[in-house]
């Protein structure tokens, strides 16, 4: 289960850190970009409405749609990669840009 408090943590660390949060989803087009902020971006990487992505708030989508990949960026580099958001949550004291 993803809560709120475990999407706070990884904005925070994203902001603080300097890294970037990529979440891919399994037949899903639409991802979630996370960089100081959380956004939702289409497969060419441009930000589009939110409410247009996707019709639940962040951490409902996080929990409920089946994610493929969650990536890690620093710079242009992908850093380390995941297989849930909650594997995420548990390496962020790891993580550095």
């Amino acid at each position: 289960m993803v809560s709120l408090r475990d999407l706070e943590q990884v904005i925070d660390a994203s902001r603080t850190k300097g890294i970037k949060v990529l979440v891919r989803f399994k037949g899903i087009k639409n991802l979630i970009m996370i960089d100081g902020e959380i956004k939702a971006i289409n497969v060419e990487g441009l930000k589009i409405p939110w409410s247009r992505a996707f019709q639940k708030p962040p951490q409902v989508v996080l929990d409920a749609y089946p994610v493929e990949r969650i990536e890690v960026i620093c710079g242009d580099e992908v850093v380390a990669s995941y297989s849930s958001f909650n594997e995420l949550v548990k390496s962020l004291s790891m993580l550095e840009c």
